[in-house]
């Protein structure tokens, strides 16, 4: 796969990123299908400014109530 072409000044290239174990850590899964994810506490951003609210909420609050559906990526 041919990324981008690396900036000149940059101290790493793709294929360094590619091979970097932390790298493939990342693109390994950490857990199987049907078991329990890492808990985890994100911070409750205010929707009418999308600044943090101060206020936090953990996974696990979610247990036992309702399936949570975590989607990681860009929409842009």
């Amino acid at each position: 796969m041919a990324g981008p072409p690396t900036p000149a000044d940059s101290p790493l290239t793709l294929d360094d990123v590619m091979a970097s174990p932390r790298h493939r850590a990342l693109m390994t899964a950490a857990v199987s299908v049907g078991e329990q994810a890492p808990d985890f506490e994100l911070p409750l951003l205010d929707p009418a400014t999308h600044a943090p609210s101060g206020a936090t909420i953990r996974l696990s609050s979610f247990a036992g109530e309702r399936p949570v559906a975590l989607v990681f990526g860009s929409y842009t």
